[in-house]
């Protein structure tokens, strides 16, 4: 079975850009909250995310999490998804500004 370059062109767009990069954080926040949850904090996800955020860490662990999507940004090069790219780093833009505002507000 051949891939034709049309199908697998049509998700270089920003939206899917965007869309990966704002998903991909969130879930390796998730997969550190089941890590934390199976290591055995009986914390659900709100407490966990008001003692991050007592602790004075939730802004180094979204920054941490949006990390992966240095990953995307490659991926994307490599596959030439210019446009794809550019929603990688609106979403990167996103997370700059949501952790500017969990910092100073």
């Amino acid at each position: 079975m051949e891939i034709k370059p049309n199908k697998i062109k049509k998700f270089n767009k920003p939206v899917f850009g965007l869309a990966l990069g704002i998903l991909t954080p969130f879930i390796c926040f998730l997969i550190y909250f089941l890590y934390l949850k199976i290591k055995g904090e009986g914390l659900d996800l709100s407490e966990f995310i008001v003692y991050l955020k007592s602790s004075e860490v939730l802004v180094p662990v979204i920054s941490v999490c949006v990390l992966p999507n240095l990953i995307l940004y490659l991926i994307f090069k490599k596959l030439d998804y210019w446009y794809a790219i550019k929603g990688v780093v609106a979403s990167v833009l996103v997370y700059t500004l949501a952790v500017f505002v969990i910092k100073f507000i």
